[in-house]
């Protein structure tokens, strides 16, 4: 990785490092930065104690580690965090707040510039995911929170490209200063396997909340069922709420982030389908797991509409993509099938993995970026 004259940086997040995504994105992504000779003040929300191996994880890598009780959920908790971290950021020369909140209190600490990692349309996502009088009401502030971060930020960075010109059209002022790094896996970790297993086997690996259309997940299982005798497992992770998805799995287990890497080489391909119906927050979407599977050499079948997947897919042809219809479904369980079938599948699924989905270049995209944003305040 190259290197760069050492300045401090303080990334801050509400994720808890000691779960899902922070596992995932946060701690090894916040590893490769340190290796840079920047000096980083990590700010986290855990829902428990972290465990010791992770605090002297980040004292081995020079990283001064900040982690507060997440407190409770609902719009009060999430008042009580902005605060606090607002008053929690230090005097620093950049901050790196990740997703709506944390960019709001890092604007409000006046502490430093502020990158916006955008993340996903948080506020469309949270009315998606939990639709309900309470969160359609807070639509609004939930906006709002999103505006200010737009228009005061002095940079950005989105998981996708298809989102920037929604947030065009949607904010009169908006960071120029700009990278997209989409979901970022370590290809160190989650290697190429590239032998398929002898029997198909489907894996759904992770959380599936309500922005996941499970109904049209388990009527493609039931179209490529009538071409391959497949077995249909859910890797269920511990936070998870559901003891079934409902998509023809014949076998329910727990599994950490940790462990994906090595239990996703013995599945065939993995399943990660949204609701199309999901609005403007469907382009700015890209779920950890679709990347997991790549860098392992392993097809995804995802939605139309996606993110940046459907022109990722057809660049590599690594994966199928719905869209709904009865023609489509019958379409993509041949085309997975012929996917299946095909010796070089694994290894343009790593293709495709090593050019978008790179931990070590998501890295290196944040840094350049962080120069140039440091390079125009000078």
């Amino acid at each position: 990785m190259k290197k760069y004259d050492s300045f401090d940086l303080a990334y801050v997040t509400i994720d808890s490092l000691s779960e899902g995504v922070g596992s995932s994105q946060i701690t090894p992504l916040i590893s490769r930065l340190s290796k840079s000779g920047l000096k980083i003040n990590l700010i986290s929300y855990e829902k428990s104690n972290p465990n010791s191996e992770l605090v002297a994880y980040f004292k081995s890598v020079g990283v001064e580690w900040n982690f507060r009780n997440f407190g409770s959920n609902g719009l009060m908790g999430g008042v009580a965090r902005l605060n606090n971290l607002r008053q929690e950021i230090p005097k620093t020369n950049l901050i790196h707040a990740r997703s709506d909140i944390p960019a709001v209190s890092a604007i409000a600490s006046r502490q430093a510039p502020v990158l916006w990692d955008v993340r996903s349309l948080w506020a469309d996502q949270k009315v998606m995911i939990q639709e309900n009088l309470v969160n359609k009401t807070l639509y609004g502030i939930y906006r709002g929170l999103e505006s200010i971060a737009a228009s005061r930020s002095i940079g950005m960075s989105t998981l996708t490209s298809a989102v920037v010109p929604i947030l065009e059209q949607r904010h009169k002022r908006l960071p120029l200063l700009r990278t997209v790094v989409p979901t970022a896996v370590d290809l160190d970790y989650f290697k190429l396997n590239p032998m398929m297993p002898p029997k198909a086997q489907a894996l759904f690996s992770g959380t599936y909340n309500e922005y996941y259309d499970l109904n049209l997940s388990r009527l493609f299982m039931e179209e490529f069922r009538k071409l391959f005798v497949v077995d249909t497992h859910w890797a269920r992770p511990a936070e998870s709420n559901k003891s079934h998805i409902g998509v023809g799995e014949s076998k329910v287990f727990p599994s950490t982030q940790t462990g994906m890497a090595n239990l996703i080489p013995d599945y065939s391909f993995g399943v990660s389908v949204c609701k199309m119906d999901a609005g403007p927050s469907l382009s700015a979407a890209m779920p950890t797991k679709i990347g997991e599977f790549l860098a392992c050499g392993r097809p995804i079948v995802v939605n139309r509409g996606l993110g940046d997947m459907d022109q990722f897919l057809k660049e590599f042809n690594a994966g199928v993509i719905l869209d709904g219809t009865p023609t489509n479904l019958v379409e993509s369980a041949t085309r997975l099938a012929s996917l299946l079938s095909d010796s070089e599948t694994p290894v343009r699924c790593r293709a495709l993995a090593e050019k978008y989905f790179s931990m070590d270049v998501g890295a290196n995209k944040y840094l350049n970026l962080y120069s140039r944003i440091l390079n125009m305040k000078g």
